[in-house]
């Protein structure tokens, strides 16, 4: 009986003891666990719950339009050929509107995701802005190309224009804007099926948004005939500066932010 009797004023004693060490109640500590981390940011979350499809769609049909109106006048479906340098023209500024269009892309879905205009700018507003220059900026890209097919002096044919280093004129230089025209291709298209792809991947496939975009930056400066003039050096040099900036800030804001360290008890 003695013996059950110190066994129990040992328990107390030691219950008593693991409350010197931690006197908060079990529902203070419950609420100083840290909390789980959610599946979903509050930024996609706002997304999903205004996301609307006009701004894709309506970048998209344009985008189409525009391709196929480069195609039909490259072949001469109406009209247009012979010794003219129209093709030259048209191709020379849909390729600088390309251009504008695919920085507008990056730089409002770097303000998107870097949450850098927050409180100013609703994120539904910004993807609906995102995917619509996303989806012109493809079509004046894709006339850019296929409108040369009329061209006398580069007569491109129809493989030159759409495969990477097919074209005997300059081929590094033209495959740099097709794989960058490519790669945004591919990420209008991946952007309409997230849902079945899943976040992870859509993700993954998203980060080549940059390489598309430099790819193109280095087709542009190094075949425009324009990049030999000061403004456009100097709009290249603010636009590209424009992305590394965001793109910068993008990074150091995404890095997990390192909790104070908590004084141990004396």
């Amino acid at each position: 009986m003695s013996n059950q009797a110190e066994l129990l004023k040992q328990q107390a004693r030691a219950r008593t003891a693991a409350r010197r060490l931690d006197p908060s109640p079990a529902s203070v500590r419950a609420k100083t666990m840290p909390a789980a981390k959610p599946s979903v940011t509050a930024t996609q979350a706002e997304i999903n719950g205004g996301e609307s499809i006009w701004g894709a769609l309506l970048g998209t049909l344009i985008g189409l339009a525009l391709a196929g109106a480069g195609l039909a006048i490259g072949i001469g479906a109406i009209g247009l050929a012979g010794e003219t340098k129209s093709f030259w023209y048209l191709s020379r500024s849909a390729g600088f509107v390309a251009y504008l269009l695919l920085w507008g892309s990056v730089v409002w879905g770097l303000l998107l995701s870097s949450k850098i205009v927050k409180g100013v700018v609703r994120p539904p507003a910004l993807l609906d802005a995102h995917q619509f220059l996303s989806g012109v900026g493809l079509g004046f890209g894709f006339f850019h190309g296929l409108i040369l097919m009329g061209d006398q002096y580069l007569a491109f044919p129809l493989a030159a224009v759409l495969v990477p280093f097919a074209s005997t004129y300059e081929p590094l230089l033209v495959a740099a804007g097709q794989i960058g025209l490519w790669l945004s291709a591919l990420l209008i298209a991946t952007a309409y099926g997230r849902r079945w792809i899943g976040q992870k991947v859509w993700r993954w496939i998203h980060y080549t948004s940059f390489l598309a975009y430099w790819a193109v930056v280095v087709h542009a400066a190094a075949l425009g005939t324009e990049s030999s003039l000061l403004w456009v050096q100097l709009f290249y040099i603010a636009t590209g500066a424009a992305v590394i900036f965001l793109t910068t800030y993008r990074i150091l804001s995404a890095r997990p932010k390192q909790m104070p360290a908590t004084p141990k008890r004396a």
